[in-house]
């Protein structure tokens, strides 16, 4: 089999309450505002958080993930919401194997909008793109601890995998890491379940 064809995803990704987006330099400050006002909630969690002290480095995150987007290595967005144009949270694809047809998805989102189903729209929507781009496997791997995080892939219809010990670091302490993970024939039959859900309802 040969590796799948490198091929970024579109830039704009539209669903029922929410947009993705390649992340713009000029909401650093929009961004960065939302990381400092929950800091010590996404610091248990996620390491970079420590590492973005000011908007230049909001600035400069963003301007890497624009490198990376040409590089086709990661592909981040933006979550914003419809009805305000409201900044949420991020969502991006990272751990690129082209030859084995995998990805993993990874995401926050702040306080404001947690608990109100946002995260799971957002990951249907990424994961339907990666996989018609010829995906074949997408993975989300989370901390032991994120219960709220480790929920989303589950309402997804992702399976869980396994533990892998000791595999990060969290506030200068080891913690063990969940993997998720939804192959595509997965995908094709739960998008097909969610149809006839729909037109039972409209019938």
């Amino acid at each position: 089999m040969k590796p799948l064809k490198p091929k970024a995803p579109p830039a704009l990704i539209e669903s029922e309450r929410i947009f993705l987006r390649k992340h713009d330099i000029k909401q650093a400050k929009t961004m960065f505002d939302c990381v400092n006002r929950d800091r010590k909630r996404l610091e248990k969690f996620l390491p970079w958080v420590g590492r973005t002290k000011t908007v230049g480095d909001e600035a400069d995150f963003i301007k890497t993930t624009h490198q990376w987007w040409k590089e086709l290595k990661h592909f981040d967005f933006s979550i914003v919401r419809k009805s305000d144009n409201a900044y949420m949270g991020n969502i991006g694809i990272h751990s690129i194997k082209w030859e084995r047809y995998s990805c993993e998805i990874g995401y926050w989102i702040t306080s404001d909008f947690e608990g109100q189903g946002y995260m799971s729209e957002a990951v249907r929507a990424l994961e339907s793109e990666m996989f018609k781009l010829g995906f074949n496997r997408v993975q989300i791997c989370c901390s032991t601890v994120n219960a709220r995080s480790a929920n989303v892939p589950r309402a997804c219809g992702y399976k869980f995998e396994g533990t892998i010990r000791q595999d990060g670091v969290d506030l200068g302490k080891f913690r063990d890491t969940l993997v998720f993970g939804k192959l595509k024939k997965e995908w094709k039959a739960l998008k097909s379940q969610r149809k006839l859900r729909i037109g039972a309802r409209s019938a």
